[in-house]
């Protein structure tokens, strides 16, 4: 297992939500989710807490011991050196505002200064500043080639252990057979072949959230069909279970924003970024007919799309879309659709699936394509939204397709630049489409 599924495990037997287990740790749902689906390690403080809250140690929970023994609540020097250096690979980078990062470049210039007064007193017979500026130069390259060598030892090392992961097996293939969108189920088709093979020998073909197939294989070639739950994120995985019992665990395949991919294309545009910040506010306005004003919508035309499964999963029709403005990923207001002759006759909240079918037909306007109807312009209620440092605030497309299936799509994530008073655009990965942890009401 990996330490990602270790987690989820823990938290399942303790009966918490991802939400829960963030709150209790003080991180966001999305940081759990991500330690969960192995994209994002814990940080050695976050592991300790979590080797106490599980009541295991620290070493089941990294996978360097198998027993889930009860925690001593430290690392081992080993330990602790191997999950700082993964650690400081992946940690994000903190953003700095404008005035921020001003004066990083003055600090900048003030160390490049200082060093070329130590140059100039080192090498007082170099006869002009263009011989100065080259040993500068050197200095730099020579520092960037120091990083550059530490960044491609943490890597070397982090592939390494990526490779002795995975050395459990010779070969292993996963494809998508088949999406049931009306059951949110999809099938996959897996095999594996073990590096050591032992007669007598069993392997469990298994999903998060799926069924556990246990096989005997031929010509010591596994394999077995899998089915599961339509999720974002959906890892396969193998165990190999020797005659002593003792298995060997060997993540097969893992798939991103399936269930993202059986929904319409959705893309929300809206301009929250630098809307000004007065007394703790910002301003929703009544539009009047300038872009700043006004949001737009647009989606993939509706239809077949070409291709296997396992590259376009069917896309199911909508039942009904909606627009919110979220804080912290609640619910602030709905936007309401503008007048659109042919497709919305009145101002509305939802669009319905009707509707949309509607505009993909004057988009396509009987096979010869029509730009002008690509967009839907929305706007929200003129109104003062509070916020306070550390707030992320989305715009985002809340969809209901015709199974009850929902599925929400951000525009882009904005917070508080406190040095410029103003929203800003904040990084980070907003496709997930999975409703969880949203509140939609």
């Amino acid at each position: 297992m990996t330490t990602g599924q270790r987690v989820a495990q823990k938290r399942k037997e303790l009966g918490l939500s991802q939400e829960a287990l963030g709150e209790r740790l003080g991180v966001s749902r999305q940081s759990i989710y991500k330690w969960e689906s192995d994209s994002a390690l814990p940080e050695v403080e976050k592991l300790v807490a979590l080797s106490r809250l599980f009541g295991v140690s620290v070493g089941w929970l990294l996978g360097v011991e198998e027993e889930a023994a009860p925690s001593g609540g430290e690392l081992t020097a080993e330990q602790l050196a191997l999950v700082e250096e993964i650690a400081a690979r992946y940690a994000p980078k903190p953003r700095l505002s404008g005035r921020r990062r001003t004066v990083v470049k003055l600090s900048a210039v003030t160390a490049a200064v200082c060093l070329c007064l130590v140059l100039w007193g080192f090498y007082q017979r170099l006869e002009d500043l263009t011989r100065n500026y080259s040993y500068l130069q050197a200095a730099i390259t020579q520092v960037e080639t120091g990083v550059n060598s530490q960044i491609n030892g943490v890597s070397g090392r982090v592939e390494e252990l990526l490779r002795e992961q995975n050395a459990v097996t010779a070969d292993y293939g996963v494809s998508l057979r088949n999406v049931n969108v009306a059951g949110n189920r999809a099938k996959f088709t897996a095999y594996a072949v073990p590096k050591t093979y032992v007669e007598g020998m069993w392997a469990a073909f298994y999903a998060e959230g799926g069924n556990q197939v246990m096989t005997q294989g031929a010509d010591h070639r596994f394999e077995a069909d899998l089915y599961c739950a339509l999720e974002e994120t959906v890892t396969i995985c193998v165990d190999f279970i020797y005659p002593d019992e003792t298995r060997q665990t060997q993540v097969l395949k893992r798939y991103t924003g399936l269930y993202g991919q059986t929904f319409p294309a959705v893309r929300v545009d809206y301009a929250l970024g630098f809307k000004p910040v007065e007394n703790g506010t910002f301003a929703l306005v009544e539009p009047r007919g300038t872009r700043e004003e006004y949001g737009r919508l647009d989606w993939s035309p509706m239809g077949i799309q070409p291709g296997p499964p396992e590259k376009t999963p069917p896309v199911a029709e909508l039942e009904s879309l909606r627009v919110g403005l979220f804080r912290n990923m609640k619910l602030v207001d709905w936007a309401v659709f503008t007048v659109t002759p042919g497709v919305i006759e009145e101002e509305t909240a939802v669009l319905t699936g009707e509707q949309r079918k509607a505009l993909d037909k004057l988009r396509q306007n009987d096979g010869g394509g029509t730009k002008s109807y690509q967009w839907l312009n929305f706007h929200f209620v003129p109104q003062e939204v509070p916020v306070e440092a550390g707030d992320v605030f989305q715009v985002a497309a809340v969809m209901e397709d015709v199974y009850g299936r929902t599925a929400v799509r951000s525009g882009g994530a904005f917070g508080l630049d406190e040095g410029w008073k103003e929203l800003t655009n904040l990084d980070g990965d907003t496709s997930n489409t999975d409703p969880e942890g949203w509140v939609l009401e």
